[in-house]
């Protein structure tokens, strides 16, 4: 599941360091096929969570701007059939090293299956793709899995041209343009993925970030509730959804949504509570805007405790007014 995202993704935290490290991570599973859209955590060595990202289109995904010490790297496959995993890294400045570039750590992850369930049915999306058409994906995959999106989009859009209901490759560019701010770029892409593929919850979820990105609030909603109903344990969906409905003025729709994201999301999903004080807030429930943004100071990592303090009290003194 990558909010998006998310597109939509919960809040980076920059540490004060003067050695700077980086955790590049791979996600497969045991047959050597690289599993996407699954949630990693990095953790403290309490156990308290520090950040949340999702997996990519390429079973990658990385942790930047760590200084040094121990953490926890914890992929969590909520909601498919494969086993939670952790593995520890350590890391320890080098004696006189300066400033400069991060420090990559290579941290690779081979899921496998809960004995406890049998194989989970799934609805395979298949297509026969020209040869021409699959060695021109197949190298713009390995472009971006290189950092080079230019050469990647070149190759994908030959893919397209060759075959142009090429879904992965529509997916895969469309997505991409996505992350890169590229919303306009993405929307004929992602139409078409969906118009060829109607049960693709990425490229229906990307739709929505895009128009939400775009201000194009009713169309977004539309494509984020499809998105829903195929990946219905997906946080990031609810989130954005909230987003979605929250400036559409929809108010009790946006509070909806991001309780749903805080149940799906748990204490991963903290940052939730800030938003739906916001929510509340425009509604004029204060009271309520109190206790989520109590909730926030209490779990929430690298915050502003003062301001959030501040608007605590703020709220209170609006409630009181308002009685």
């Amino acid at each position: 599941m990558t909010i998006p995202i998310l597109l939509f993704s919960l809040i980076l935290y920059v540490f004060p360091f003067q050695s700077a490290f980086a955790v590049i991570g791979s996600v497969r599973d045991t047959n050597g096929q690289r599993v996407t859209s699954i949630r990693v955590s990095l953790l403290d060595e309490n156990y308290h969570s520090i950040r949340t990202v999702f997996v990519d289109s390429s079973g990658r995904f990385q942790f930047r701007g760590l200084r040094q010490g121990v953490y926890l790297v914890r992929v969590e496959p909520v909601g498919t059939p494969y086993e939670e995993q952790v593995q520890r890294v350590e890391f320890q400045s080098i004696s006189g090293r300066g400033g400069g570039a991060e420090e990559p750590y290579m941290l690779d992850f081979t899921l496998k299956r809960k004995k406890s369930e049998s194989p989970v049915r799934e609805i395979v999306f298949t297509q026969t793709i020209p040869d021409a058409a699959r060695v021109e994906f197949e190298r713009g995959a390995g472009y971006l899995s290189d950092g080079k999106f230019e050469q990647a989009g070149a190759a994908l859009k030959k893919a397209i041209e060759i075959f142009p209901d090429y879904f992965q490759a529509l997916e895969l560019l469309g997505t991409e343009y996505v992350k890169r701010g590229q919303f306009a770029d993405a929307l004929p892409l992602l139409a078409h993925a969906v118009e060829v593929n109607g049960r693709a919850s990425k490229s229906l979820y990307a739709l929505g970030v895009a128009n939400v990105k775009l201000n194009r609030l009713s169309e977004a909603i539309e494509w984020l509730k499809k998105a829903a109903v195929e990946d219905p344990a997906n946080v990031n969906i609810q989130i954005m959804l909230g987003q979605a409905y929250g400036n559409n003025r929809e108010y009790d729709q946006a509070v909806a949504a991001l309780k749903k994201a805080i149940e799906l999301g748990g204490d991963q999903a903290v940052d939730v509570h800030f938003y739906l004080a916001s929510i509340y807030n425009k509604q004029g429930k204060y009271s309520e805007a109190v206790k989520e943004l109590e909730i926030y100071l209490k779990e929430g990592k690298g915050i502003d405790r003062a301001k959030i303090k501040a608007a605590i009290d703020n709220l209170k003194a609006k409630e009181k007014a308002k009685n």
